[in-house]
C-alpha cells in the first residue's frame, strides 16, 4: 500500500496536483494508517515531513465523515 501511495504521489507531481493527491490517498487509506506515524508515513512516501500536518487533518477528518454519519466513497 504504502508503495502504492508513494506511485500515485510522485505522478501526480507531474500534473502539480501532488498536495490533492497526498490528500486523497490519506482519507481512501485512512482506516489502515490510523496507527501510522505522520512523520514515518511521510519519509515512507518521499515527500516532506511539514505533511504530516496534513496527513493527521485527513485523518481527522475521516473520523468526522464517519462520526457524521455520512462515508467516503471511493471507486
Amino acid at each position: 500500500m504504502i508503495e502504492e501511495i508513494r506511485q500515485q504521489i510522485n505522478e501526480a507531481e507531474l500534473t502539480r496536483t501532488k498536495l490533492a493527491m497526498f490528500h486523497y490517498q490519506v482519507l481512501s487509506h485512512a482506516r489502515e494508517l490510523t496507527n501510522i506515524d505522520g512523520v514515518e508515513f511521510c519519509n515512507s512516501v518521499g515527500v516532506p515531513e511539514s505533511y504530516a500536518v496534513e496527513f493527521r487533518k485527513m485523518l481527522s477528518l475521516s473520523q468526522v465523515i464517519q462520526e457524521q454519519g455520512s462515508r467516503l466513497v471511493i471507486d
